[in-house]
């Protein structure tokens, strides 16, 4: 197991990237966040986050990857709207 989490996943049903990142056994106020772009990442392009996320510290990978698949529930039920509609 790593120290580092980075994860970025285009959902085409959502029209949405959702970017992962967590820094494993550190201690400060928050470790990590979980980014939503519209669209699919473009890496020409410069892309804005439409919506952000700060995770705490003292999760374990595990933990972590519950949040972010309770964080996607939570968009595709839509509980947190995020269209820019």
């Amino acid at each position: 197991m790593g120290d580092y989490i980075k994860k970025l996943q285009y959902y085409k049903d959502l029209n949405m990237t959702l970017e992962l990142v967590y820094r494993l056994n550190f201690n400060d106020q928050s470790c990590g966040h979980i980014k939503v772009y519209e669209n699919k990442i473009d890496e020409s392009k410069e892309n804005y986050e439409i919506y952000m996320e700060l995770i705490e510290c003292g999760m374990d990978e595990k933990g972590v990857d519950d949040r972010y698949n309770r964080f996607l529930d939570e968009i595709k039920s839509g509980k947190l709207d995020l269209s820019l509609k």
